[in-house]
């Protein structure tokens, strides 16, 4: 065990791989998204084209740019001499880049009180994200409401024919206007207020970045058998318990440190970048758990990917390319709720799934030892089956050790 970590503490690379790296990774993806945790949208750079300067267009001109943060608000509109008109808002000074474009029919005065209005056409540059395009689309959609409205409380007589376009819009506003208070059901069944955006963020990359472990250990393993030491400790009678578990614990104990770091960069550093920080309620015990069982986990699967690999090379391709795999359908990096029913349900063979819930389970509900005890009785079966693969294969392994394969 002493052994291991002074290779540990020697490599350079290891270390930067299992605290370094997680550290910067959760660092600038809280920065990147820093805007969605906080629910600002992005600014768009919009165009407008209208049919015809009339009221119903302008009304939904400028109902369309209240539901909008525009960073530039194009509007072309047809001339009284038939020519096209063009009007630019710049609203800062960040340089304008290729616009969205939002294009009304010929008929749209016409058909806004028919069962079925005219389509309204929206472009989308091919670089436009989708938190865009939903933010444009959710927009328009209350903008024409908004206008279908003013056209109905006209029609009717509610709404005076002389009224202004400003009365027009403080009238449609009030009857559209609604309050939203979004709540977390906790997991003793009461309600809190909305979690803290970070509470969704953070436990997945701590996660990501804890099965990093595998990749040391994989390339320590394949060192010792290069070098001819796995073959020594085999010819002094060493038992295979012993000389597997061996090595566990350096990697055991550097797992819990990233733990305690990753959830520390959370509470502490990210509000130094302007971005809400982490809060951890309920019971220190909870978390013990949680990190004892994820922790056995890494390391388990970390045997086994050691006992498997037969050079760096492929150590290297098993342990980054299953760590990825494992985070792609475990909710990591694309979150469960949108992901179709298939991959929802192949997400639950990932333990990164087990201990991302029982992670929400803490940060955002509340919950205590009882509520994440099934997730982390997962993480311990899941450990059980990984290390008993990894000491047969390990087995397996020390029997095929021959001098000659240091030859």
């Amino acid at each position: 065990m002493l052994k291991e970590w002074r290779i540990l503490l020697r490599d350079a690379h290891a270390l930067a791989v299992l605290f370094l790296m997680p550290a910067l990774f959760l660092l600038l993806m809280a920065m990147a998204m820093a805007n969605i945790n906080l629910d600002r949208q992005p600014p768009l750079d919009l165009t407008l084209q209208l049919p015809a300067d009339d009221a119903d267009s302008r009304f939904f001109q400028r109902a369309l740019a209240a539901q909008l943060k525009t960073r530039s608000f194009t509007v072309i509109a047809p001339a009284a001499n038939g020519s096209a008109q063009t009007t630019t808002l710049q609203l800062d000074g960040t340089a304008v880049g290729e616009p969205l474009q939002v294009r009304l029919p010929d008929d749209f005065s016409a058909g806004l009180l028919d069962s079925e209005p005219a389509e309204v056409t929206l472009i989308f540059p091919a670089r436009t994200d989708a938190a865009s395009r939903q933010q444009l689309r959710g927009a328009v959609q209350i903008a024409l409401a908004q206008t279908r409205l003013m056209a109905f409380l006209l029609d009717s007589g509610e709404l005076d024919e002389d009224s202004s376009e400003q009365e027009r819009l403080e009238l449609v506003g009030k009857r559209t206007a609604n309050r939203i208070v979004e709540q977390e059901l906790l997991a003793s069944g009461d309600l809190a207020q909305r979690a803290n955006a970070t509470q969704h963020n953070v436990p997945a990359w701590l996660i990501f970045g804890m099965f990093f472990v595998m990749l040391p250990m994989a390339n320590g393993f394949q060192r010792e058998q290069a070098n001819g030491t796995l073959l020594r400790l085999r010819c002094m009678g060493l038992g295979l318990g012993p000389l597997a578990l061996g090595k566990l614990p350096p990697y055991f104990a550097i797992n819990l440190l990233q733990f305690a770091l990753l959830l520390g960069i959370g509470v502490w550093a990210l509000p130094l970048l302007g971005v809400p920080g982490l809060s951890l309620p309920g019971s220190p015990l909870a978390y013990a758990l949680l990190a004892l069982c994820l922790t056995l986990a890494t390391c388990s699967l970390g045997l086994a990917i050691a006992a498997i690999a037969r050079s760096t090379e492929q150590a290297l391709l098993l342990s980054g390319g299953l760590n990825i795999i494992l985070a792609a359908i475990g909710g990591i990096m694309v979150p469960k709720g949108v992901m179709p029913e298939t991959m929802r349900q192949l997400a639950e063979v990932s333990p990164m799934s087990w201990a991302l819930d029982a992670f929400l389970t803490l940060l955002v509900g509340q919950g205590g030892i009882a509520d994440i005890l099934p997730y982390c009785l997962r993480l311990l079966l899941f450990a059980a089956v990984a290390s008993s693969l990894g000491l047969f294969l390990f087995h397996r392994r020390l029997r095929e050790t021959q001098w000659t394969t240091h030859y």
